[in-house]
């Protein structure tokens, strides 16, 4: 049967009519415009929508990543009164197609814990839990005015030299440098370096999100509160992986768990 939708990729002019269709299906996760445009820029990020026929209006989308051999499946989203029809199944397979092509050898996503049917959606398409993350929001009250250690930006030449401590793709972190609103950052205390991120000041947040000692979680957010312009903003959230340490630390000092998410991959066919 055929479908009674076309996919084609989103442009800039999209904006407003996507915002209202996002706002309906992650009402507390809405895409960011400067996100939304980042995602419309050639092979390494790309965004395509699904439109209906007749009516002409946005019923999905999905939005990709590319960093290096490995396709990262940002966000899939179907309209809650097209649901349960296939679409997202549809929208998952084009956009792994599309990373395949892309030359990506495996793909990865991350889901919400308690998404049972999220979850059941990727596992039949052969994803398995790679790894568990969380996001905390710290509210602005629970940050400190005089944080110890220093922030600074992470200079292109020792890229290499910072993913190999905290373990990261460094075509990855590539990726992040020149882009508008985002600050690849280090936290160094006593000239030691402890603590990584990729840091939205739009959103606000930082992801990843990665400290050695946890103890010096509240220093390294307060210092992140310095890049944020918008005074309308009243909290940070950050997003890490496998930080088990991290986690119990903020929970005692009583941060407030936004999600637990599954990190989930598979190998390209």
């Amino acid at each position: 049967m055929e479908p009674d939708y076309y996919l084609r990729d989103l442009t800039a002019d999209d904006w407003s009519k996507f915002k209202e269709m996002d706002k309906l299906i992650f009402p507390e996760e809405q895409m960011m415009e400067s996100s939304f445009m980042r995602g419309l820029s050639g092979l390494k990020s790309s965004s395509v929508i699904a439109v209906h026929k007749e009516s002409k209006v946005f019923i999905g989308y999905y939005k990709i990543g590319v960093y290096g051999n490995e396709g990262h499946v940002m966000r899939i989203g179907v309209h809650p009164e097209h649901q349960k029809k296939g679409l997202g199944s549809h929208l998952l397979e084009r956009s792994m197609h599309q990373l395949k092509n892309a030359g990506c050898k495996s793909y990865y996503l991350y889901v919400e814990e308690k998404n049972e049917a999220a979850k059941e959606l990727y596992k039949k398409h052969g994803y398995k839990v790679d790894k568990k993350s969380w996001q905390f929001i710290f509210p602005y009250k629970k940050l400190t005015e005089k944080p110890k250690g220093k922030c600074r930006h992470v200079e292109w030449g020792e890229i290499q030299m910072i993913c190999l401590r905290f373990n990261l793709n460094p075509i990855l972190i590539q990726q992040y440098f020149g882009r508008e609103n985002q600050h690849v950052l280090v936290f160094e205390v006593m000239g030691q370096q402890i603590g990584f991120t990729r840091f939205s000041p739009d959103f606000p947040g930082g992801m990843p999100f990665i400290i050695k000692d946890p103890k010096y979680a509240l220093d390294f957010v307060s210092h992140l509160k310095t890049y944020i312009t918008n005074p309308d903003f009243e909290s940070i959230k950050t997003t890490f992986d496998n930080q088990e340490r991290l986690v119990e630390h903020l929970k005692k000092e009583k941060i407030p768990l936004n999600y637990e998410l599954l990190k989930m991959r598979r190998a390209a066919d």
